[in-house]
């Protein structure tokens, strides 16, 4: 059966996201808080990128000296080996951002939902640890007691940056960091070693290898299963936005389709 829709049914539509602000009042206490902060730590959260907040995350980062930890949904907002980058966080995480989370007295929070993989429970954290929350969602903004800032993570990260001035963290702290994402390198060269020729190689070494063959335009993709573990430690992002690991729905089979997309977001790249 046919039916005659309107005609402006079809019409084109352009739709427009909204970067909605923080409020003055709750931007000014975080303000506070982190011009407060011994340890601060940055959790990068898949918000940054769907923001586009990438840029602006790492002037706020540089300028003030924090180092910065991600998320699997984050993974990609910095190169492997930017200097402010000191590993994935969380229960799949490496030793070296768990390390600062569990010593940060102050912990910025960017786009993430705070989930038992990156908290770990609540016990990746001090347990007197104090949270700024910037998501756009209400509901995340409010988890664990933090202080939030509900607004678009660029443009939160925006004013932020101007409500902290010329304020640096101590930078022992960001030396700390450093040290101990030499470590967690030492570890991950260590398990992706080949070994002999004899055996199955492991998911370390299939990954090491791979990534080592990968251009700095090359765009990995994962999906649900053990995969993302595997890649979230041990895939060095050479180029930021070139790691797309699907996360949060368990929807295996992601991959296939967000390769299809991936080339053709290429390709009009290319074009354009």
């Amino acid at each position: 059966m046919a039916y005659d829709y309107p005609d402006a049914f079809f019409q084109p539509r352009v739709h427009l996201t909204a970067r909605p602000r923080a409020d003055r009042v709750q931007l000014a206490l975080a303000a506070e808080r982190l011009l407060r902060a011994q340890r601060p730590l940055i959790i990068a959260g898949g918000g940054v990128r769907y923001s586009q907040a990438e840029s602006a995350l790492e002037n706020f980062a540089t300028e003030h000296g924090i180092p910065v930890v991600e998320t699997i949904a984050g993974k990609g907002t910095f190169t492997h080996h930017h200097p402010l980058h000191m590993g994935p966080i969380g229960i799949l995480g490496s030793t070296s951002a768990n390390e600062l989370a569990a010593n940060a007295d102050v912990i910025l929070a960017i786009g993430t939902r705070l989930m038992d993989f990156v908290t770990g429970s609540w016990t990746v954290f001090s347990h007197d640890a104090q949270f700024i929350t910037l998501n756009a969602a209400r509901f995340d903004a409010h988890k664990h007691l933090s202080l939030p800032l509900v607004c678009d993570a660029r443009e939160g990260l925006n004013d932020l940056h101007a409500a902290l001035g010329n304020w640096r963290a101590d930078a022992a702290w960001l030396e700390r960091g450093r040290q101990a994402f030499v470590k967690w390198n030492a570890l991950i060269a260590e398990k992706q070693e080949p070994t002999p020729a004899e055996g199955d190689p492991t998911y370390a070494q299939v990954v090491g290898i791979v990534n080592a063959q990968a251009a700095p335009e090359d765009y990995i993709i994962s999906a649900a299963g053990g995969l993302p573990g595997e890649l979230v430690k041990g895939w060095r992002v050479k180029n930021p936005g070139t790691f797309d690991c699907e996360f949060g729905f368990s929807c295996m089979g992601y991959e296939l389709s967000a390769a299809g997309g991936s080339q053709w977001r290429g390709s009009i790249a290319m074009s354009s």
